[in-house]
This record gives structure tokens, sequence and C-alpha cells, in this order.
């Protein structure tokens, strides 16, 4: 749809949101609401309400099945100034999309970063299309100077023929399930196999560092982990934000014990209020870890982290994985 199209819809979708609001705060809530008929004088209402209710629903309804995010094309358009190339890894249950940048034998170490949940769930509610307004992941990928690198979208994202319905579970309660870690493992080990790396370094932006986690305790390969702003502790999230647990996925939490010696950076916003900066700072007391830093970051979950980043990288990435090169267990 055109981005005037857009615009419109997101207008319409606030003032009738606003409007429901306010006609359902003393009828049990906007929340409760399952009906649209409030009762005007002279009007009737068995007609003329249901008609407006069916005409909004199908408005709004439309502008849902706005697509949110950049298709994989211009993403790889994009992608192709900086190196990568467009890549897609099939496995028996998904397909997940990536870009990929290296070349065969150039370099033992490869640089994965594993995006975010996308816009899996916004303002409460599941979408039908995960894929992301703004590909963070991507962006910051685009400026890291190592000769291997692969950016992983997440399951349904960039990917048209894995959004709806069948799976929508994925992107919410079950983004972290053991499918979803199986899918980007092999992924992982896919583009590890074509370029002849050696060792990977693992980078997870939000729900992306979750994922970073499990993946990082299945593999014997790992050189580093990097999480930003990244979910590590979905049983202490939940009950920090008061939502409703993630059924279905796993807790990286879990994996702290296994993963206290493998060298780690996990940067978070200090004005973060999806991710709280207090999220690391817990992780880090679940295990006796040896190599473990915060790097606190003068930002929200979202603002100037790919303006931030090459900073970052130069000033505690790089050395990080200079150090991790010399350890005996990852020569």
């Amino acid at each position: 749809m055109p981005r005037p199209a857009a615009i419109a819809c997101q207008i319409l979708n606030k003032a009738g949101e606003a409007a429901l609001r306010r006609f359902y705060g003393g009828r049990g809530g906007y929340e409760r609401a399952r009906w649209f008929r409030p009762n005007l004088s002279g009007v009737a209402p068995g007609f003329v309400f249901p008609l407006l209710a069916l005409v909004l629903i199908i408005l709004l309804g439309g502008c849902s099945a706005v697509r949110p995010g950049p298709s994989m094309n211009g993403l790889a358009e994009r992608g192709a100034g900086y190196g990568f190339e467009s890549v897609n890894f099939s496995g028996p249950k998904f397909t997940l999309a990536g870009l990929l940048k290296g070349q065969a034998g150039k370099s033992d170490d490869l640089v994965v970063y594993i995006e975010g949940d996308g816009r899996g769930v916004v303002r409460g509610r599941v979408t039908s299309d995960p894929t992301p307004t703004r590909a963070m992941g991507f962006e910051l990928a685009s400026s890291d100077p190592a000769p291997a690198v692969l950016y992983l979208a997440r399951v349904g994202q960039f990917q048209p023929s894995q959004t709806g319905q069948k799976y929508q579970a994925y992107w919410s309660n079950k983004r972290l399930s053991e499918e979803s870690v199986q899918a980007a493992d092999r992924a992982v080990s896919e583009a590890k196999a074509r370029l002849g790396a050696k060792r990977v370094h693992l980078i997870g932006y939000s729900g992306g560092g979750g994922l970073e986690i499990l993946l990082a305790e299945r593999r014997n390969d790992v050189a580093t982990l990097a999480t930003e702003a990244g979910l590590l502790d979905t049983t202490w999230w939940v009950r920090e934000k008061n939502f409703q647990p993630l059924e279905g996925s796993l807790n990286p939490a879990d994996q702290a014990p296994v993963l206290a010696a493998l060298p780690q950076i996990h940067f978070y916003g200090s004005e973060d209020a999806i991710i709280p900066p207090a999220m690391s700072a817990h992780f880090r007391t679940l295990a006796p870890f040896t190599n473990f830093r915060r790097v606190e970051v003068g930002t929200n979950h979202w603002k100037g982290w790919p303006d931030m980043w090459p900073g970052l990288l130069r000033n505690y990435l790089m050395p990080l994985r200079e150090a991790s090169v010399r350890r005996p267990d990852q020569v």
C-alpha cells in the first residue's frame, strides 16, 4: 500500500481506538468490549451502528494487513552496497531469510547478527507479519568490518509464505521455541560451512539476544557472545512487565551456568523501557561468570544504536574477538 494510505491507516487506527476507549470507559472497559452499540435517541441502533461498526472493522482490518516492514529485495539492495548477498536457509519447518558477506576460505571467524522480534506483537496484539519496520540487526551488521558476517532474520520475517495465523505463535509465545532455535542453528552451521569458518561470534538484538544464548549453549564453536538490549531471562521479564508467560519458549537464563566461561558483553540502554537495564544485571547473578561485562549506552530500546555501533565495535567487541582467537580451546 502506498505510504500516504499507510499513514492514513495509522491515523484511523489511533482515532478509532481512542474513540472506543472513551465510549467504553464506563461500561466494563475497552479491552473487554466486543461490539460498538451506543444507543442515541432518534437513531435506529439496530441498523445504523452495526453497519458503521462493520465498516470500521473492514477499514481497520485493511490497515492491519499493511506490510509493516521492508521487503527482502529492498534489504538485499541495501546489503549489496556493503558486500552482502541474499540467502535463504530452508529446514523441515521454517525457511529463514538472511544476508551473507564473505568469501570461502578468507576468514576463520564468522560474525552472526540475529534480528530482534520485529513487529511480532504490537500494542499487545499478535500481528500477521513480524517483519521489522527497521531491521536493526542488519543496520548493526552493515557497519561491522569483519570479512565474514551473517545477518539472520527470525521466523516469519521477510518470508511472505510464512506469515498469518498458522505461524503467529512463533513470533509471540513460541518466539524462543525449540523449533526456532533449531532453525537458527541450522542456518548458522550452513553459513559457516559455506565460508569455511571455524569460529562463530554471536550478536543478538533484543529478542535475538535470547535466541543467541540458546544457540551458544548447544554449539561448541562459539568464541564470543554479545547482546544489545537482549532478552536474557523470559521468566524475569514477564514478571517485571506483568506480561503473560511465554508458554512454548525456552528461557535463555536456564543456560547461564553452561556459558559461565564464555567471553561475553551485554550492552543495555540506560533509558530502555522495553528491556530494563536491570535485566543484564540480574542475568549476571545467575552463574559464576569469568569474562562478563555490562556496558551502559545512553539510549532507549531503538534510538541511535546504529550510529553508536561502530564505536562500540571498536572499543569493546573487536578487542574481545581478538582475545578469544588466542584462547587455546578456540583455535
